[in-house]
């Protein structure tokens, strides 16, 4: 994946953007423009879910070395994590909460 991140100046308006662009192997590219404000909150996200994805990844292979004969037992963990960091902060934890 090819990951294009700039800031600009809109030329109509005068005002702040960042443009992010991705580049879809031979496909046309996905691209959409922010204002500072939006990029950093999406920053902030692509933070929390990358660190989400290490820990997530650390509990599904610890459960799954420390119940070997019990595949699904990570997949059960990480789904009673997640109800229960939405239930005691109200964060989402399914794709159907945050998406409109």
């Amino acid at each position: 994946m090819n990951l294009e991140v700039q800031g600009i100046v809109s030329s109509k308006t005068g005002e702040p953007l960042v443009q992010l662009r991705q580049n879809q192997n031979g496909r046309p590219p996905v691209e959409f423009q922010v204002s500072p404000g939006d990029a950093r909150q999406i920053a902030q996200q692509l933070q929390e879910a990358a660190t989400n994805a290490v820990y997530d990844a650390a509990i599904w292979l610890w459960a799954k070395e420390t119940w070997p004969n019990d595949p699904e037992m990570g997949g059960r963990m990480l789904q009673l994590i997640r109800e229960h960091r939405a239930d005691a902060w109200g964060l989402p934890d399914t794709p159907e909460d945050w998406r409109p």
